[in-house]
């Protein structure tokens, strides 16, 4: 390593891998430097699990198939899809509605002074980046202020009146870095507000710990609830979806678990609440067709909620998650790392071909969830990120 400056010690750490969805188990030695270094990593000894859950999934497709070949289906498309021209070659996903912008997460950027050897590659670490939705190529460019860092940040939501955001980072703030009992840098939450053109006053918030991690926080539209991911004690699986009231004065209520229709043994994330109030996560413990899927929660009159699979074209036997939709102009995003992308994980738009209360009847109802038994090795530090 290319002696450094100012060197600001050495850091044992889990690291939360380009996607935070991954099934991985990391051991992870970086060297923290300061803003005008670098962050080198070795003694990388992660496990990759997907080779264990091939034939779960498989299982899974097939029980899916079969399911889905007693459902009538309509003669067009539930979705049009459409790839999209500002993707890299390196992750892009997180795609989030932003006064008629589009701010998503990118590990893009080839410049930056930390970089993590990811899945046998040199990539960054994730940015927030923003283009004009209605004009992806008119240009590309990072959140200004200090929302960006040294380290990944992803997932925002905003306010309704787009002057505070929340988004997910690693658990580093005011240029010191944190770990848990166990050695591992989890995530979590953070909100900044809009200043002069920049994003400022960045503050973690209050029900975040160093010991578990909280993440994708997203929004009502009213900005009265938001709903995050979590693996905080008394979740049921892996990664649960909570709730928590954002009051009038800035102040957070308690965090709620949505309970097991939703949460499964599995990994709930990455909820979303759409401009109707539908509520969608991406889950890999729900029957799916592999991998993460894509669901959509709505309500049963006088019988609470049911789950629906959003199905084809918008899931695949890969991972598909960070679902976005516009209602009211029926159309919206999501991110894949399915076959044929330009990248690691590929944003992906689409046009609603039919209404989402219609498209529920061309969809098999979740019918039972999905127990995951995976026989890891022990590593120096163990993690699960989501």
């Amino acid at each position: 390593m290319t002696s450094q400056k100012n060197l600001l010690g050495l850091v044992f750490f889990c690291l939360m891998n380009s996607t935070f969805s991954q099934q991985r188990q990391s051991s992870i030695v970086a060297y923290a430097l300061d803003e005008d270094g670098v962050v080198e990593t070795a003694n990388l000894n992660y496990q990759d699990t997907s080779s264990m859950v091939v034939a779960n999934h498989k299982q899974l497709s097939k029980r899916y198939r079969l399911l889905s070949d007693k459902v009538s289906k309509p003669s067009a498309s539930n979705f049009v899809l459409k790839t999209l021209s500002f993707n890299s070659k390196n992750s892009d996903y997180a795609p989030s509605f932003y006064n008629g912008e589009l701010v998503f997460a990118s590990s893009r950027n080839k410049k930056s002074v930390t970089m993590i050897l990811q899945e046998g590659s040199n990539e960054p670490f994730l940015d927030l980046y923003k283009t004009n939705r209605n004009i992806p190529n008119k240009g590309i460019t990072k959140l200004k202020g200090s929302i960006n860092t040294k380290f990944h940040e992803s997932s925002a939501t905003f306010s309704p009146d787009g002057k505070t955001v929340y988004f997910t980072r690693n658990n580093y703030v005011k240029r010191k870095i944190k770990s848990s009992t166990k050695g591992c840098v989890l995530l979590k939450i953070y909100k900044a507000t809009y200043d002069d053109g920049k994003w400022r006053n960045i503050q973690e918030l209050p029900f975040n710990s160093d010991e578990y991690s909280t993440a994708h926080p997203a929004l009502t539209p009213d900005g009265k609830f938001l709903y995050f991911a979590s693996d905080m004690p008394g979740s049921y699986g892996k990664s649960d979806i909570y709730v928590v009231a954002v009051h009038d004065d800035g102040s957070f209520g308690t965090p709620e678990n949505l309970g097991s229709l939703i949460n499964s043994e599995g990994r709930e994330t990455f909820p979303y609440v759409s401009d109707k109030g539908k509520l969608f996560f991406a889950s890999d413990g729900h029957l799916g067709f592999g991998g993460l899927d894509i669901f959509m929660v709505l309500p049963i009159q006088q019988s609470g909620w049911k789950v629906c699979n959003m199905g084809e074209p918008i899931n695949s036997n890969k991972d598909d998650f960070t679902f976005i939709i516009n209602e009211k102009e029926r159309m919206g995003y999501f991110a894949s790392n399915r076959d044929g992308g330009k990248g690691g994980d590929d944003i992906y738009g689409f046009r609603q071909m039919i209404s989402l209360e219609e498209y529920e009847y061309y969809v098999p109802k979740i019918r039972s969830k999905v127990k995951r038994h995976l026989k890891l090795k022990p590593v120096e530090h163990e993690i699960t990120s989501f």
